[in-house]
């Protein structure tokens, strides 16, 4: 393990947790609904991230052990995160509600009509999947459901992707398919970052933590230099903290030790390098720290259930079944 000097460039960790995100078979749906208009959707058969943006008009959403509705307001997101709930997205609460399969037959060109004749409400949803390899982190360190009001403050570069979004779903046009799926990924990152700076965000978890200006500095540091010799000490150093008041701070808000978390992460990244196929066992155990191929084999198969060589195998496998 080397050290680093003071001066390196740090990234970003939420950049780094969602810079190699790949989604997978986006699809979406525009639907001009008018009064009264009400679905339910059944909820999907494997996890996937799925958004709404309320263009105009307004509606309810509700799920399905839910008592009271989510109300829904002309520019609001909503996103469930990996979640298979069903739920019931309506324009008043005594209005007939469609499945949405049913709706579904009525899809001309990505739009479904609907509804009853009266006040007019448009809205884009969509979905997304994730590799497989990524879902697991992502289900880890975000909520399973994100509401974003518009009369929250709404950076402009945000607004102006769902902008976009709402433009390129309204007139499709040339190689739109490939444009749809980077608003998706700017969407989500977006709403990730524009969460994690408001009031509703939880005190605790790992948004709270890098958004924290003590505990942020360290975890920084380690994303930056895994292959660092870190210590609690000098981990401490980084958040500008006593020693003992970083050790107690970081627990509370992460429920691990600073090493605990340090080791998940460097596995974590062991894992997307052994994945990769172009680095040897003692390249990746150099890369996130570890002076020996034997100990970093050791901690791999501790935390992953199996050894780095059998990961390799098996994660061939499911790549070339899926064509990934």
């Amino acid at each position: 393990m080397t050290d680093r000097p003071a001066f390196e460039h740090r990234m970003d960790p939420l950049s780094e947790a969602f810079g190699s995100m790949r989604i997978q078979d986006a699809i979406y749906t525009r639907l001009e609904a008018t009064a009264p208009w009400g679905f339910s959707y059944p909820g999907d058969t494997v996890p996937r991230i799925r958004f709404g943006l309320m263009v105009r008009g307004s509606g309810l959403l509700k799920f399905k052990n839910q008592r009271q509705a989510i109300p829904l307001s002309s520019g609001d997101v909503f996103i469930f995160i990996l979640s298979k709930e069903p739920f019931t997205l309506m324009d008043h609460p005594r209005s007939a509600v469609a499945d949405y399969r049913e709706l579904r037959k009525l899809e001309v060109d990505c739009v479904i009509h609907y509804g009853g004749g009266g006040a007019p409400t448009t809205l884009v949803s969509g979905s997304f999947g994730l590799n497989a390899f990524d879902a697991p982190l992502i289900s880890t360190i975000l909520p399973r459901y994100l509401h974003l009001r518009l009369d929250q403050n709404r950076s402009h570069a945000f607004q102006s992707v769902l902008d976009l979004l709402a433009a390129e779903t309204a007139q499709p046009g040339i190689a739109s398919s490939r444009l749809i799926s980077c608003l998706y990924e700017s969407l989500f990152v977006y709403a990730i970052r524009a969460y994690a700076s408001s009031s509703e965000a939880p005190p605790k978890g790992w948004l709270a933590a890098i958004s924290d200006k003590h505990l942020g500095k360290a975890i920084q540091a380690m994303h930056a230099s895994l292959d660092r010799r870190w210590s609690v000490e000098s981990l401490a150093r980084e958040a500008r903290m006593s020693r003992s008041a970083f050790a107690l701070k970081f627990r509370t808000a992460l429920g691990q030790t600073p090493l605990e978390y340090l080791t998940k992460l460097r596995m974590h990244k062991a894992g997307g390098m052994i994945r990769s196929n172009n680095m040897s066992f003692s390249e990746v155990a150099s890369a996130i720290g570890y002076g020996s191929e034997s100990s970093f084999s050791r901690v791999f198969r501790r935390e992953m259930g199996e050894a780095p060589r059998e990961y390799r195998r098996k994660c061939a496998l499911l790549q070339s079944s899926k064509g990934e």
